[in-house]
């Protein structure tokens, strides 16, 4: 199958289930012409898993002739150097002058960009379709903040990292696995260190839960969780979870 010249080499693919609504919406916004979209939300929230799969969806699309849809696509992180160390490059302006002169439609996904849009935006007038994330929000962009996992999400891919078959769980194990999810408030990151971590153990789902609830990740499972995910509350479950599997250097990095 044909696929777009790849300016940089593509993202690796992670484990990625569900969030078919934000997909769809990505998708959406990435129609817009001259406007950067901006994924943001908090540490761990899954906005780079989101832009992988985006990224490497956007990279097989065909148009109607058969054709691939972007003719060049390009892959990110932080900023721009990559580009200036391959290409030989002084500055960004002169990655943008390269970048500008590139036909047809073309893709940027950036992981964690800079807040000042102006270099990115300019890209958009030039048939660049620019979709990035972010902590924050980064102004003069379409804002699209990634809420936590939907409840099913959240209990398919904690089954998942915990090596067990969401398609085959039967209801005890789905209740269980609900209340550990609402315990991480279906916190992606969350969800995979729990799962690993207690898969490597060989703990039970009941063990699980009781672990959990005594380091004090003890929320009902049938709270109204929907937008209580803050970088505070997201900070305290890394360090009861670090506490709890041992993962404190692993984990340094989500609390930046």
């Amino acid at each position: 199958m044909s696929i777009p010249s790849l300016i940089t080499v593509a993202p690796t693919e992670d484990l990625f289930e569900g969030r078919r609504t934000d997909l769809d919406a990505i998708n959406t916004f990435a129609g817009i012409s001259n406007r950067v979209v901006c994924i943001s939300g908090v540490a761990g929230i899954g906005k780079t898993a989101l832009l992988k799969q985006f990224f490497n969806t956007a990279i097989r699309r065909l148009n109607i002739m058969g054709q691939p849809h972007y003719q060049h696509a390009l892959w990110l992180e932080n900023d721009f150097k990559v580009l200036m160390n391959s290409w030989h490059l002084s500055s960004v302006h002169d990655v943008l002058d390269k970048l500008l002169q590139m036909g047809g439609n073309k893709l940027l996904c950036m992981d964690n960009a800079p807040q000042d849009p102006a270099q990115l935006a300019y890209l958009t007038e030039y048939k660049w379709t620019v979709i990035v994330t972010s902590r924050e929000r980064i102004r003069e962009t379409i804002p699209y903040e990634l809420q936590e996992l939907s409840i099913d999400d959240a209990i398919r891919i904690f089954a998942l990292y915990n090596g067990m078959d969401p398609d085959a769980l039967n209801i005890y194990e789905t209740e269980m696995i609900s209340d550990i999810t609402c315990r991480l408030l279906q916190h992606t990151l969350a969800l995979e260190i729990t799962g690993k971590c207690a898969g490597e153990k060989g703990w039970s789902l009941q063990e699980i839960n009781q672990v959990l609830k005594e380091n004090g990740l003890n929320i009902p499972r049938l709270a109204d969780i929907s937008r209580q995910l803050t970088d505070a509350k997201v900070k305290t479950i890394y360090e009861k979870l670090a506490a709890i599997f041992s993962v404190g250097a692993e984990m340094a990095f989500c609390t930046k």
